[in-house]
Parts: C-alpha cells; sequence; structure tokens
C-alpha cells in the first residue's frame, strides 16, 4: 500500500472508538484510519494500540467498515431556561433510545442535536450530563446561528434528530479511568459544567472521590451543582478573581492529594491549568474537555482537524492538543 501524505500528517494515535461496535468506520475505508499505519497506507504497524487490531477486525468485516452511528428522531420531554445566564441558556431532556442510553454514561459521553428537518451542518454537539427516563439530559448555550436554530427547535413535546453514541467529549479521560478509585479535582466553568457530571458519578461508583470547582464563566450562572451532588460530588462555588481562581486552584490541587485533574471550560482555562500543574514536582494527571468545532462527529468532515488530527475521533496528549 502507498502512503497517502494528506492521511500521515500526524502519527497514528488511540482513537475513542477503537474496539467499538462501530471499529472500523468510514475512515479505514478511506485510508484515513486514526489509529491503524497500515490502513492509512503505510508498510508497517506503528500503533502502539494494545487492544483489539483494528486492521483484523477492517479484514474480518470483509475489508469494509462497520455501520456508522444512527440517526434517530427524539421528542423533547421538557426544557429548563436558565433566567440567570447571560443570553439564553438552556438545559433540555430528549428522549433517546434505551439501548442508545446505555453507552451514553462514560465521561465524555456526547450526542449531536440538530433540529428536525435540517442539514447536518445544524449539528450541535452536546455533552450529556445525565440520563432519566429514557431521557437524555444536556445544556445549550446559544452563541450562534446552530444554537439558535436548536433553541427555537427544542420545545416540549416537540422532536428533534440526535445522532450517537460519541465518547470524545473529555481527552486524556484515560487518566480519569485510571484514578477512577482515588481523588479527582474537577474545575469547571460556564457550559463547561455539563461535561463534568458523568464524570463524577463514574468516579463515585468506581470508590473514589470527585470534587468540583464551578464558577459561571461567561454563562453567567453556575447549574450543575444540584447534578453534581446527587452524583457523589463535593461542590464548591468559585468567586470572581483577577487571576481568574489560578490561586485557589493552586492551594486546592498542592493540599488536595489529587491524582487526577478534569479541566472543563475554554482553551484558556485549560491552558492555565496545565501551566501550573506543570510547574509542580509531582503533577496529578491532566484531563481536559474537548472544544474543537465538530460537525460530522465521525472524522470526515474535517472540521475538527486541529495539528494534523481528526480530534473528534483522536485521543491526544495536552502537548498535542492545547495549542499555544
Amino acid at each position: 500500500m502507498k502512503t497517502d501524505p494528506l492521511f500521515s500528517a500526524a502519527l497514528p494515535v488511540p482513537c475513542f472508538d477503537a474496539g467499538s461496535e462501530f471499529c472500523p468506520c468510514s475512515l479505514a475505508d478511506l485510508g484515513a484510519c486514526v489509529s491503524c499505519s497500515v490502513l492509512r497506507g503505510e508498510n508497517s504497524c506503528t500503533c502502539g494500540w494494545n487492544g483489539l487490531c483494528v486492521y483484523h477486525h477492517y479484514l474480518a468485516n470483509g475489508k469494509k467498515a462497520r455501520s456508522e452511528k444512527r440517526e434517530r428522531s427524539g421528542q423533547v420531554l421538557s426544557r429548563n431556561d436558565l433566567k440567570e445566564a447571560k443570553g439564553t441558556a438552556f438545559t433540555v431532556k430528549v428522549q433517546v433510545d434505551p439501548f442508545l442510553a446505555q453507552a451514553l454514561v462514560f465521561p465524555g459521553s456526547f450526542l449531536l442535536l440538530r433540529p428536525e428537518g435540517s442539514p447536518v451542518m445544524f449539528n450541535v454537539p452536546l455533552s450529556v450530563m445525565t440520563l432519566k427516563d429514557d431521557g437524555a439530559i444536556m445544556a445549550v448555550q446559544v452563541t450562534g446561528p446552530k444554537t439558535k436554530a436548536l433553541s427555537e427547535a427544542c420545545k416540549e413535546g416537540e422532536s428533534v434528530t440526535y445522532t450517537g453514541p460519541f465518547w470524545s467529549g473529555i481527552q486524556e479521560v484515560r487518566h480519569l479511568k485510571r484514578f477512577a478509585s482515588r481523588r479527582t479535582l474537577a474545575v469547571a466553568k460556564g457550559i463547561g459544567q455539563a461535561a463534568v457530571i458523568q464524570a463524577a458519578r463514574y468516579v463515585n461508583m468506581a470508590g473514589g472521590t470527585f470534587k468540583a470547582l464551578l464558577g459561571p464563566g461567561t454563562l453567567g450562572v453556575i447549574f450543575a451543582d444540584k447534578l453534581l451532588e446527587e452524583a457523589g460530588a463535593t461542590v464548591l462555588k468559585l468567586p470572581r478573581q483577577n487571576d481568574h481562581n489560578l490561586t485557589h486552584i493552586y492551594a486546592e490541587v498542592t493540599q488536595g492529594g489529587y491524582q487526577a485533574v478534569l479541566s472543563a471550560g475554554s482553551e484558556r482555562q485549560h491552558r492555565g491549568i496545565y501551566d501550573l500543574l506543570q510547574s509542580l514536582k509531582d503533577p496529578p494527571a491532566f484531563v481536559w474537555t474537548s472544544n474543537m468545532t465538530m460537525t460530522c462527529a465521525q472524522g470526515i468532515c474535517g472540521s475538527c482537524l486541529a495539528g494534523g488530527f481528526r480530534t473528534c475521533k483522536a485521543q491526544v496528549t495536552p502537548e498535542e492538543g492545547l495549542g499555544r
């Protein structure tokens, strides 16, 4: 197989879908597999994957991709507007397939949501905060045309289109899983609060402790506190500070004995916390929410490309995923 330089800009990295029922995906047919160097047209295996072999699965499936993640129609069961937010923001509960719901309990799980009947360019990736009675609860902040259209569509009793499951909402989630039975600290601001609830539940179920430092951020409101407490987390609300609470976070990290720190917020927040941790002699593992632009979330459209990586699929390190 001849290497195509278009798809070989970055080294193969672990893929969030590798080993799942959705692997191999259409990227394998197109010579652009995130994980498998052989499927990318190279002559040797350099993937470092220690699970099931993607190339073996591709051969076993008749040298073709498996089925893609399906689009479904779901009814809006309820909507709660966050009246104290700056601008329009709300939480919404959408009825989802019960079998799909079982795959949305992991940290980093999200769905693509769009108004029913609209094209895929209207897809909005939304973290699944929690699941109740076959309904997935998500949070939406209106920041542009796509989220405005979604806000207008999310009316109780109406239907929306959802696609999933997706698991790439949190990068370096392996550390969260590795230290789940120990101590994890989350710093979550603005709409990023939505991404930490499943993480808190996961850690709590593993017997670990989870503390969340919450701030209103640009959203202007703290909305995840009650759901986090229900998930077993300890919650502390952060005051507004000129240093963006880095002094408080530094004290918490150095005194709390944490093995993992999860940053859920802006890229600026991720970089600030990562640099803070790197200044320590023995820093805890760093985990962060993905803020990359996603439209198809399956690596095809290219809107998620960053540094040569298809970040809706690729599991990357802070050095690879956080730009200066």
